[in-house]
Protein backbone atom coordinates (compact mmCIF):
# COMPACT_ATOMS: atom_id res chain seq x y z
CA UNK A 1 0.00 0.00 0.00
CA UNK A 2 1.39 3.12 -0.70
CA UNK A 3 1.14 6.15 1.37
CA UNK A 4 -1.86 7.69 -0.95
CA UNK A 5 -3.81 4.45 -0.77
CA UNK A 6 -3.25 4.51 3.09
CA UNK A 7 -4.17 8.18 3.38
CA UNK A 8 -7.34 7.30 1.45
CA UNK A 9 -8.06 4.21 3.51
CA UNK A 10 -7.77 6.16 6.90
CA UNK A 11 -10.19 9.19 5.83
CA UNK A 12 -12.51 6.76 4.56
CA UNK A 13 -12.79 4.98 8.55
CA UNK A 14 -12.63 8.61 9.82
CA UNK A 15 -15.79 9.65 8.39
CA UNK A 16 -17.91 6.40 8.73
CA UNK A 17 -16.79 5.38 12.15
CA UNK A 18 -16.43 8.43 15.21
CA UNK A 19 -14.72 5.59 17.50
CA UNK A 20 -12.02 5.26 15.49
CA UNK A 21 -11.27 9.12 14.64
CA UNK A 22 -11.29 9.48 18.23
CA UNK A 23 -8.36 6.55 18.94
CA UNK A 24 -6.23 7.51 15.94
CA UNK A 25 -6.38 11.42 17.07
CA UNK A 26 -5.71 10.85 20.32
CA UNK A 27 -2.27 7.97 18.69
CA UNK A 28 -1.58 10.97 16.68
CA UNK A 29 -1.08 13.33 19.57
CA UNK A 30 0.74 11.19 21.41
CA UNK A 31 3.14 10.21 18.88
CA UNK A 32 3.65 14.25 17.72
CA UNK A 33 5.01 14.78 21.25
CA UNK A 34 7.95 12.74 19.73
CA UNK A 35 10.17 15.25 17.54
CA UNK A 36 10.75 13.90 14.20
CA UNK A 37 8.82 10.56 14.52
CA UNK A 38 5.86 11.25 12.39
CA UNK A 39 7.99 10.25 9.49
CA UNK A 40 8.97 7.30 10.75
CA UNK A 41 5.45 6.09 11.95
CA UNK A 42 4.18 6.45 8.20
CA UNK A 43 7.64 4.70 6.49
CA UNK A 44 6.71 1.44 8.72
CA UNK A 45 2.68 1.53 8.30
CA UNK A 46 3.53 1.29 4.51
CA UNK A 47 5.91 -1.83 5.21
CA UNK A 48 4.24 -4.89 4.00
CA UNK A 49 6.65 -7.35 5.06
CA UNK A 50 6.25 -8.31 8.67
CA UNK A 51 9.80 -9.29 8.94
CA UNK A 52 11.18 -5.77 7.74
CA UNK A 53 8.12 -3.70 9.98
CA UNK A 54 9.39 -5.53 13.00
CA UNK A 55 13.07 -4.59 12.80
CA UNK A 56 12.04 -0.94 11.66
CA UNK A 57 9.97 -1.11 15.11
CA UNK A 58 13.10 -2.61 17.01
CA UNK A 59 14.56 0.72 16.83
CA UNK A 60 11.86 2.81 18.53
CA UNK A 61 11.72 3.32 21.95
CA UNK A 62 9.22 0.90 24.48
CA UNK A 63 5.93 3.79 24.24
CA UNK A 64 6.54 4.89 20.66
CA UNK A 65 6.42 0.57 19.55
CA UNK A 66 3.27 0.37 21.47
CA UNK A 67 1.66 3.19 20.14
CA UNK A 68 2.78 2.11 16.71
CA UNK A 69 1.44 -0.94 16.85
CA UNK A 70 -1.78 -0.22 18.01
CA UNK A 71 -1.67 2.27 15.22
CA UNK A 72 -1.57 -0.54 13.10
CA UNK A 73 -3.85 -2.50 14.84
CA UNK A 74 -6.21 0.19 14.41
CA UNK A 75 -5.50 0.83 10.64
CA UNK A 76 -5.59 -2.88 9.25
CA UNK A 77 -8.73 -3.55 11.08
Amino acid sequence: MNAYQLIMKIQRKMQSDPAFSARLNNILNQLNSVPGLQQEVMKIAQIEDERKRQKAMDHLPEQVKHLVNELLTLINN
